[in-house]
């Protein structure tokens, strides 16, 4: 089991927008586009109708925790009531054989439909997480029979392999530290056993995660014990664990980060209080217009884009949105076509700077 909890603030959290955009042009944020968010495939053992039906709810069930990066939202009354019609919501299945490590198995292969599904979910009051998503760095501090290591990338790791599946089914993106010379002279197990904010921090700037997942563990006869940690916005969240085996553990972890960076990024349904103002240079042909016009408009976040004015390679975009305005702009600093130039903090408008597809 493990439990969960806000550990500590620490630094203000009161942002003024501009600052948090520059704050932004200092280095590249690590992230990555996670396909495939609205499709799934869950292990059956025929295709029979009855068997179908019920792998198409846990299907639905995966889907909906990918999309929103919580658990709890299979808790919602809404969404159970959907669950026992998730074939609704199909666009398209099929069935396909893999091999496993316990031999051939069939999978029912379902992609469900994204507008029913986003539909479902807003009109439950539930947040929308774009599929592009930041990356996670794990400094996990391992003690077995009293020799303590930091965990690596390595074939053959049951931890490893359950925390590179389990993360993946959730699409959150995930890092492994590289323990080479210069993560030997930065951090040491002795910081991750410790859980120091600070030399995590510091370790983990070369990697440009923007959360930092951080733990010392007992490991004995498989089982886990201690604690972890996220580091995420000057925030740190903790959870403690007892008894989980690889697996039990690698949920843990994928629930702490997937609930805590949810929280930030998921978009809920409603128009914002204000429709930004975007000033957006390096358009220089109608290609790029077109290109940038089409970005936005695919960020979860964006309703409606509206052209206010065209003046030689700049164009003026008026966006009327959902969720905040940090949120808008966290979800374009996450991508590479825009960059972020500044603020007209008269005229309240953004300035970036078109990188193109």
């Amino acid at each position: 089991m493990y439990r969960t909890h806000k550990l500590e603030r620490l630094f203000p959290l009161s942002r003024l927008i501009f600052t948090l955009m520059m704050a932004l042009l200092s280095f590249q944020l690590s992230a990555a586009q996670m396909p495939e968010l609205y499709r799934v495939g869950v292990p059956v053992s025929s295709q029979g109708g009855e068997v179908r039906d019920q792998a198409m709810k846990r299907a639905l069930s995966e889907v909906l925790v990918k999309v929103t990066g919580q658990r709890s939202t299979l808790s919602n009354p809404g969404v159970k009531q959907s669950l026992k019609k998730a074939s609704a919501l199909v666009q398209s299945f099929g069935y396909e054989r893999r091999d496993t490590d316990t031999g051939q198995q069939l999978f029912l292969q379902v992609r469900f439909d994204e507008a029913a599904v986003n539909r479902l979910l807003r009109d439950n009051g539930l947040g929308i997480w774009d599929s592009n998503r930041p990356d996670t760095i794990v400094w996990l501090a391992i003690e077995k029979q009293g020799n303590r290591q930091i965990l690596r990338e390595v074939a053959g790791s049951p931890l490893v392999s359950d925390l590179k599946r389990v993360m993946a089914a959730r699409s959150l993106p995930l890092t492994f530290p590289l323990m080479d010379f210069e993560d030997s002279t930065t951090i040491s197990d002795v910081d991750v056993w410790g859980l120091f904010s600070d030399k995590l921090s510091q370790a983990s700037v070369r990697y440009g995660s923007e959360a930092v997942l951080a733990g010392r563990l007992s490991e004995a006869g498989g089982r886990f014990n201690g604690r972890i940690v996220l580091l995420f916005r000057n925030q740190r969240f903790d959870a403690t664990v007892t008894d989980l085996s690889a697996e039990g553990l690698a949920l843990a972890i994928a629930d702490l980060t997937g609930n805590t960076l949810s929280r930030h990024y998921a978009v809920l349904s409603g128009g914002s209080s204000v429709n930004p103002v975007l000033e957006v240079d390096g358009i220089a042909s109608t290609r790029d217009y077109a290109g940038v016009v089409n970005y936005l408009k695919g960020l979860t976040a964006v309703r409606e884009v509206t052209a206010i004015k065209v003046s030689g390679n700049k164009i003026e975009l008026e966006l009327v949105i959902d969720g905040t305005l940090s949120q808008l702009s966290d979800a374009i600093a996450l991508g590479r076509n825009l960059r972020a130039t500044g603020e007209d903090e008269i005229n309240q408008t953004l300035k970036y700077r078109w990188l193109g597809n």
